[in-house]
């Protein structure tokens, strides 16, 4: 009976964590690659090497806008085991292939990058401002940015700018839901961020932005309910300020 019991918690564990948004596989040209799987990469012995920054096992939203989790992850300080990258080239794109992604999860989707000192596997990233927005998505023509991402095979295209200086990044690509902000701490965070080698590319440095810091509970791009209309939604501006200036891509 006892193991009975457990086997069931286990199972409703995993089918819990399964119903949530992951990031378990990117795409860089032709190549896939192996992000971080929730359900089975935590409990993996050895633990796998990931470009994805690996997070606890939970793939839940984060709903505090100034907690450390909004770096990258739930956990952010639960590191990946050793450095490993993806590399692209400057002006190339990283596919995020998600497992998922609910329709009516209303938000829009940001992308931010941010150049790591030295290797990025042991830089979290959490301190100062070293990150800069690269792109955006909000709502157009009646949709919000995240159903187009559900209705496109669960698939977002980051486009890395072409004039970033070379080296080892952390992209960080991130999920808002809206469909419960129009309560004050009901925006729901999924930021997944993703170890780069950046070839190519020009001198720009961009930086500014601090996770935490760039985020507020009371922004209005995070308190804000996305029910008001097309009028309300078509004037959504959403946190983290504007696309970084000069990006080329």
């Amino acid at each position: 009976m006892i193991l009975a019991s457990a086997l069931i918690a286990a199972v409703a564990l995993v089918e819990s964590v399964a119903a949530h948004g992951y990031v378990p596989q990117i795409k860089i040209g032709n190549q896939y690659i192996p992000g971080w799987n929730v359900p089975t990469d935590p409990y993996t012995t050895p633990q796998p090497l990931r470009v994805v920054r690996a997070t606890k096992p939970d793939s839940g939203f984060i709903s505090d806008p100034s907690s450390g989790d909004i770096t990258c992850s739930i956990g952010n300080s639960f590191l990946p085991p050793g450095p490993i990258t993806a590399t692209v080239a400057a002006g190339g794109t990283v596919q995020m292939l998600w497992n998922t992604w609910p329709i009516g999860h209303y938000g829009p989707v940001l992308n931010y990058m941010a150049k790591c000192p030295g290797d990025c596997s042991v830089w979290k990233g959490d301190t100062g401002t070293p990150w800069f927005k690269t792109q955006q998505d909000v709502y157009s023509n009646g949709v919000w940015a995240s159903d187009v991402l559900a209705q496109s095979n669960f698939t977002y295209t980051v486009k890395i700018p072409s004039n970033i200086a070379p080296g080892n990044y952390l992209l960080r690509h991130e999920n808002l839901a809206l469909h419960g902000a129009a309560n004050l701490g009901g925006a729901q965070f999924y930021p997944v961020c993703v170890q780069l080698t950046v070839t190519g590319g020009g001198s720009l440095n961009p930086s500014g932005l601090g996770f935490p810091g760039a985020y507020s509970a009371t922004d209005p791009g995070i308190h804000f309910n996305p029910y008001q209309g097309e009028a309300a939604n078509q004037a959504y501006v959403p946190p983290g300020g504007p696309v970084y200036p000069g990006l080329t891509f």
